[in-house]
C-alpha cells in the first residue's frame, strides 16, 4: 500500500526454479544360486583329502580278515570295534558266530545292534578268490553290505580294493594277483551298485609288476610294519567327512 492509500498491485516476479533431483536407488545386490555340490559318483574310488588323525577309527567298525587284525596290531590299541578272523572271506562274514566281543563270541549283526557308530570298514576278497566263483563272490559281498544296511541303515560303509600278494606267494600257491585285481574291478560296480564310498587301498601297495613289494610283507600275504603304515596312511587320506 503507498502512501495515498492506493493499493498497489504486487507483483511478484517469482522465478521458481525446479531442480529436478535424480534419485538413484541402490542396486540391488545380485542375487547368488545357492552352490549346490554335486553329488558323488559312487563308481570311482575316493580321491585323495587332507589325512585325519587316528582318533578317525574311534568310532569305526573294521570287518576284515588277518591282514586286518595285523593292521590293528601296528595301531597298537585303536578305537573302534574290529570284527577280524583268519581266514574270514564275504560268504563267512555273514554265516560266522566267532567274532569275540566283550568276552563273547557273536555274530556281526550281534555286535552292531544297538550301537552307535560312525563308519564301517570292509577288507576281504583275499582268502576265496582262488576258489569262489566271480558272480557268487559279488552276490555274497553284495548280501553283507544289505545285512549291514539293515542293522545300520545310516552309517556310511567303505570297501577297499582287494592288495595283491608278493611275486614269490603267487607262484607258489594261490591266490594270482591278476584275479584279485580283476575282483578289485567287481568292487568298482559294487560300489556304484550299492551307493557305498571305495578306497583303492591296492593302488600305494602294488609295484610296477603288479605285485606286492617284497618290502611290505614278511610271509608274501601279511604286511609288514611298512606295508601297514601305507595302508593306514592310505585310509586316513581317503574319506568323506
Amino acid at each position: 500500500m503507498s502512501r495515498s492509500g492506493r493499493v498497489l498491485p504486487l507483483t511478484l516476479g517469482l522465478a521458481l526454479t525446479l531442480t529436478t533431483l535424480t534419485y538413484a536407488a541402490p542396486a540391488r545386490p545380485r542375487c547368488l544360486p545357492d552352490v549346490v555340490p554335486a553329488p558323488f559318483v559312487y563308481d570311482r574310488p575316493l580321491p585323495a583329502s587332507p589325512a585325519v588323525s587316528v582318533d578317525w577309527f574311534d568310532d569305526a567298525v573294521v570287518i576284515g580278515d588277518s591282514r586286518a587284525q595285523g593292521l590293528r596290531e601296528y595301531m597298537g590299541d585303536p578305537g573302534g570295534l574290529w570284527l577280524t578272523q583268519m581266514g574270514l572271506n564275504v560268504r563267512t562274514a555273514r554265516t560266522s558266530s566267532a567274532f569275540l566281543v566283550n568276552g563273547r563270541q557273536v555274530s556281526i549283526a550281534q555286535a552292531l545292534e544297538g550301537g552307535s557308530w560312525g563308519k564301517i570298514y570292509l577288507t576281504l576278497g583275499v582268502n576265496e578268490a582262488a576258489w569262489m566263483e566271480e558272480e557268487t563272490f559279488y552276490r555274497e559281498y553284495a548280501a553283507l553290505i544289505d545285512d549291514l544296511r539293515r542293522i545300520q541303515p545310516h552309517v556310511p560303509i567303505y570297501l577297499q580294493t582287494i592288495i595283491p600278494v608278493t611275486l614269490s606267494r603267487a607262484a607258489a600257491r594261490a591266490p594270482d594277483n591278476d584275479l584279485l585285481a580283476h575282483h578289485s574291478q567287481l568292487l568298482v560296480r559294487l560300489a556304484r551298485e550299492k551307493r557305498v564310498y571305495l578306497v583303492d587301498t591296492a593302488a600305494p601297495l602294488t609295484g610296477s609288476n603288479g605285485a606286492l613289494p617284497s618290502d611290505y610283507s614278511a610271509d608274501g600275504l601279511h604286511l609288514s610294519d611298512e606295508g601297514n603304515k601305507v595302508w593306514l596312511d592310505c585310509l586316513r587320506t581317503h574319506t568323506m567327512e
